[in-house]
């Protein structure tokens, strides 16, 4: 879908910037005399504006697929981090869970100990 929006942008900038180049040369052609040195350099014009136009947009779409091509790269990086993060976590998560575990058993022995002492 993307391309396909880029591509209709790249020729609506071209066509755009053929019209603009082929109106100015209608107007300049309207008010001349005979001269027919004119007509070469036009159409030269017209040709090295939509050659400018299509670079441009060209180095636009290069750029954009740069941008994603970044943004991809930060995007999978991130992910790679959230998961050690969350691998971390789970590490200690359980590391919590054994001392936890183990102070229970220490304070049930403690408990067992005095109980013992108080009973005749």
């Amino acid at each position: 879908m993307n391309q396909i929006d880029l591509k209709l942008r790249r020729l609506g900038a071209l066509l755009a910037a053929v019209a603009a180049i082929g109106g100015g040369a209608l107007l300049a052609g309207c008010g001349g005399g005979g001269d027919s040195t004119g007509g070469g350099s036009v159409s030269e014009e017209i040709s090295t504006a939509g050659n400018n136009a299509q670079k441009e947009a060209e180095e636009g779409v290069e750029a954009a697929e740069r941008g994603i091509e970044e943004g991809k790269e930060k995007a999978e990086q991130g992910i790679e981090e959230a998961k050690e993060k969350l691998e971390n976590s789970k590490g200690q998560s359980k590391e919590n869970l054994e001392e936890a575990k183990e102070k229970a058993e220490e304070a049930v022995e403690e408990a067992k100990k005095k109980a013992e002492e108080l009973l005749p």
